[in-house]
């Protein structure tokens, strides 16, 4: 037995049918309801929608063929079939969007998780763009897992005919009523059977909508944003293209590369150690690839961990889910108990007021509680040490032997202080040199430390924005010839429109923010975050529009002179939140006006991206990486001018059809930033740079 494994309307049916037709081959259907009465084992070939892990039987030894289909067109086609056939009185973009969402791992999982977990399943993989362009060609790739018959290529059936004949499979069993019943049915199964008809189906804001929610497997898949079929790379695409049956190359040489890691073990989660862990999360796919030539390793505290053995472990626990997911589990269970302990006509009275304590009390103590012993458990590993020999736990690990060390960050140079390999650094930005003020003494000298230490090492360079690349240049002695410009990314699996009201609403309860409109800023409290002013601003705008039903929602813990912001707590219509878990923080961006982020200097500014991945638009300070990167999507303000400010707030408040075309510009920008992107040019800065120091 074979499984033919698809995502629903990806070709499957299509595929049963020039089996039977062309090559006599029977096959049978695998659901989670069809079991051995049916004997579906005995067929030579079977179909399932069903993910990897929910096959019957679950052995890994039997081939998999898995039809793959551009997304678009699987859940445009899944929505008119629910329209047409199951549920006539629903509608298709309601449909879509359901199926789009997969909510609670519903659609088979969605069509994400289907395609990832069924490519490094399977063992031949087949477009449905190339099946319905040469039938016979791609069913003849089966030869490399089975001995297919004489085949009769007379006999292959067009989609046309399937559609308005008597196909062997794809009727389901709905029951007809009359001959011409049966003909609907069969005439509604089969749609349109073309590549790329979601074009016609898709407004702009649903697809866009599909492409925040699915583009990180769309874009593994190879599939374009506009519609069509990239090439794919390598390195990070062996599972597929082994599946495809294209050529890998073949590598003779392995490049061994040390990244610095020990931001992963700081609790605190700024934006070098999101910059470091989705780096990281991107180059995974490279270490598990056995064809690959790059080999990486990651350097924890004196230890070295290959990342392909790490990865699982580090990815693991930083998919943690946010807190509404949190709640919503517990309170399912709680609710089955209260059906058991609570006599039934208290039960409703109980669960409601049980839900407010749960919200509002019961997983800040879980947290409290969960981080109290998170705490524990770094003292007594030393986790928490400010002062250690890095030099001493150096010992034992043969850095010598990696043809590059990736440092990313200047300051963590001390563990190879004694070190002479090639080393690439990426700068995140020059604030220490240009803005001192807004550092203590002991942060300026670290920074700078490192930063002449790899000056003397002759370092190469990876900065994550133009504007840092040419603060560099000008406050350096560091040559352009060394440095690289990779642009970091937001993670689009977590920062995307919610669409589920109920998660806005419980994250609103969890951090006391009333019901109400609110703009959102969120920053470590500190001078260079500008919070001052945005406060002054917000203040002037209440003052000449007092009608104005908004808050001012201030998130972030508290930073380096912050005594001032503090005095501001109790002021009428601002919120300080304090910490914000980052699995909440997506639902704090969708519920929010807009975001203002009124910087004095970013060297690259992740929280607008991340708030424009939400489709939520931003108020930015005109200047540094900010303006090259959200000119033209997002409204900006000078940071020294509250008036200036002050009128982009009324502006993005007052004028409807200029914030929702920034919803739509500011989802669509974010489409231009990609994890996997920055991964691919890191690669490559990899081995430009090792190529560089070679000798001749």
């Amino acid at each position: 037995m074979i499984w033919l494994g698809s995502f629903p309307r990806s070709g499957n049916t299509f595929f049963r049918n020039i089996l039977v037709e062309v090559y006599h081959l029977e096959s049978s259907s695998f659901y989670e309801n069809i079991g051995k009465p049916e004997n579906y084992t005995e067929y030579p070939f079977i179909k399932t929608h069903m993910r990897p892990k929910e096959l019957i039987p679950d052995d890994t030894d039997i081939k998999a063929v898995y039809l793959i289909r551009d997304g678009r067109d699987a859940l445009v086609s899944m929505a008119y079939q629910r329209k047409d056939i199951y549920e006539p009185n629903t509608h298709f973009k309601e449909n879509f969007i359901e199926a789009l969402i997969a909510a609670e791992e519903s659609y088979f999982g969605g069509w994400s998780i289907h395609a990832d977990e069924w490519v490094d399943r399977a063992d031949i993989v087949i477009r449905f763009e190339d099946l319905i362009h040469d039938p016979i060609v791609q069913v003849d790739r089966l030869n490399k897992v089975c001995t297919l018959p004489e085949k009769d290529e007379a006999n292959l059936p067009t989609f046309e005919q399937l559609k308005f004949g008597k196909p062997k499979y794809g009727r389901g069993k709905r029951i007809a009523k009359s001959v011409e019943e049966e003909e609907e049915i069969i005439r509604k199964s089969f749609r349109k059977g073309k590549a790329y008809g979601w074009r016609d189906e898709l407004d702009k804001p649903l697809q866009n909508l599909f492409w925040s929610y699915h583009r990180s497997a769309m874009e593994r898949m190879g599939y374009d944003i506009k519609g069509g079929i990239n090439e794919l790379h390598p390195d990070f695409d062996y599972a597929l293209m082994k599946g495809l049956g294209q050529e890998l190359p073949k590598n003779n040489k392995t490049y061994n590369i040390l990244i610095e890691a020990n931001k992963l073990l700081m609790h605190q989660n700024d934006g070098v150690k999101r910059y470091l862990l989705e780096l990281l999360k991107a180059l995974y796919p490279v270490s598990k690839n056995p064809n690959s030539k790059w080999k990486i390793d990651l350097y924890l505290k004196g230890r070295v961990y290959p990342l392909a053995d790490y990865g699982n472990t580090l990815f693991n626990v930083n998919k943690s889910e946010n807190s509404y997911n949190k709640y919503a589990r517990i309170f399912k269970l709680f609710k089955k108990s209260i059906k058991i302990l609570i006599p039934k006509k208290h039960q409703e009275t109980f669960s409601k007021y049980s839900k407010k304590v749960l919200m509002k009390v019961g997983l800040r103590f879980a947290k409290n509680v969960a981080t109290f012993f998170y705490i524990i458990e770094r003292f007594k590993s030393g986790k928490d040490v400010a002062k250690e020999n890095y030099q001493s736990q150096v010992a034992g690990v043969e850095i010598g032997k990696y043809d590059l060390i990736h440092v990313p960050l200047p300051q963590h140079y001390e563990p190879f202080i004694e070190n002479t390999t090639n080393f690439l650094v990426t700068i995140h930005d020059l604030t220490h040199r240009l803005f001192p003020e807004y550092h203590t003494s002991n942060n300026i000298e670290v920074a700078e430390n490192g930063f002449q230490f790899f000056e003397k090492k002759n370092a190469d360079y990876i900065c994550i924005s133009n504007s840092t690349k040419q603060d560099v240049l000008k406050h350096s002695k560091i040559s352009e010839e060394n440095i690289y410009t990779v642009i970091e990314a937001a993670d689009n699996l977590k920062f995307r429109p919610n669409l589920n009201k109920n998660k806005g609403l419980y994250v609103r309860s969890l951090y006391g923010i009333p019901e109400e409109p609110f703009l959102f800023t969120l920053s470590t409290l500190e001078p260079r975050k500008n919070l001052l002013n945005t406060i002054k601003a917000f203040d002037l705008l209440l003052g000449e529009l007092p009608e104005l039903n908004i808050n001012l929602v201030i998130g972030g813990k508290n930073g380096w002179k912050s005594k001032e912001l503090m005095k501001l707590r109790h002021q009428k219509n601002i919120i300080f939140t304090g910490f914000i878990d980052e699995n909440d923080l997506p639902l704090l961006y969708n519920e929010a006006e807009g975001l203002c982020y009124i910087s004095y200097y970013e060297g690259f500014g992740l929280p607008p991206l991340e708030a424009m991945s939400c489709k939520t638009p931003v108020i930015y300070g005109n200047n540094s990486s900010m303006k090259e990167f959200f000119e033209g999507y997002g409204l900006p303000a000078e940071p020294d001018d509250i008036v200036s400010i002050k009128e982009q707030m009324k502006v993005l408040l007052t004028d409807k059809r200029t914030r929702e075309e920034l919803e739509e510009k500011s989802l669509e920008r974010s489409f231009d930033f990609s994890w996997r992107k920055t991964a691919i040019e890191t690669i490559k800065v990899y081995e430009d740079v090792i190529s560089k120091h070679q000798e001749p």
